[in-house]
């Protein structure tokens, strides 16, 4: 989108912004409350707000490549200072870890990027290459590896976040909950892990 294209975007933010400015006050005068930390991929098509209907406030996001959380302690990581935040001082009830379909970062580790050329991704990346080495491993399938890999990636990433003291410690109380959740950019269906039957289903509401 041009740079043209997101000042007319921001004049009609600015007009929903007086419109329901007494929204916008309270989230100025009373501080952020959120109870879900969002930790989802970069990716410009996956945009938490809008596949969740989730209004300014509700989410605490964390985006980047391949949705990676790395493992505890890792010094100077703006995912980690995140976490730590989100559970220690905003004390988040929830944590929702989102993956998708057709995700860039994770193809990358069919054909991994050149450390000289692209030293930051390919040192992030490696952190994501234990889900298909594990993919691979099970003799998956090659059409169904990508996605599999995928799938892996998230959950690996929620085994990451228990390696987090502030994580383990308010799940153990049962005051923090961990969701392992894959968007279909194809469908627009979220699906989450259940641990017990160890299937994708469609997430589940109550009206």
């Amino acid at each position: 989108m041009p740079t043209r294209e997101l000042l007319k975007g921001h004049s009609r933010f600015r007009k929903k912004f007086e419109s329901e400015h007494e929204v916008f006050e309270r989230l100025a005068e009373e501080g952020q409350n959120p109870k879900v930390l969002w930790i989802g991929c970069s990716d410009s098509r996956v945009v938490p707000e809008l596949i969740t209907g989730a209004d300014p406030g509700e989410l605490f996001d964390v985006r980047n490549i391949a949705n990676i959380v790395p493992p505890a302690p890792t010094i100077a990581c703006a995912t980690g200072d995140a976490i730590e935040y989100a559970v220690n001082h905003l004390e988040v009830s929830h944590v929702v870890i989102c993956g998708h379909t057709e995700c860039g970062g994770i193809k990358a580790l069919e054909s991994p990027p050149s450390p000289e050329s692209e030293p930051h991704i390919a040192s992030w990346l490696e952190l994501a290459l234990p889900a298909r080495q594990k993919v691979m491993e099970r003799g998956v399938d090659a059409d169904k590896a990508y996605l599999e890999t995928i799938k892996t990636n998230v959950l690996m990433q929620c085994d990451n976040l228990r390696t987090y003291p502030c994580v383990k410690q308010r799940e153990g109380e049962g005051k923090l909950s961990l969701h392992a959740w894959l968007y279909d950019l194809h469908t627009g269906v979220i699906v989450e892990y259940h641990p017990d039957s160890g299937a994708w289903e469609p997430v589940a509401f109550n009206e």
